[in-house]
């Protein structure tokens, strides 16, 4: 929480995985600096599941930032 956190938008690290919830009604972009560099996809289930407007979520591994579009959660875990 705070100030620079996006109201409606919830990004966690669950060991190898990064959720992100986004209750917005608009995509958006979450950057976790520390996780920069750092090689992440979408978690094979969504990735190869029905649901067309989740396989659109990206991760941009030099700055760290996980997009995921309007009121969606996405599932990413470590490329590798």
């Amino acid at each position: 929480s705070g100030t620079d956190e996006t109201p409606g938008v919830i990004t966690m690290k669950l060991g190898d995985l990064v959720v992100v919830f986004n209750a917005t009604p608009e995509r958006q972009e979450q950057r976790v600096a520390a996780l920069a560099g750092t090689g992440h996809r979408l978690h094979p289930v969504q990735a190869a599941g029905g649901d067309a407007v989740v396989k659109t979520s990206s991760y941009a591994k030099g700055s760290g930032t996980f997009t995921v579009p309007a009121r969606t959660v996405a599932v990413f875990t470590t490329a590798g």
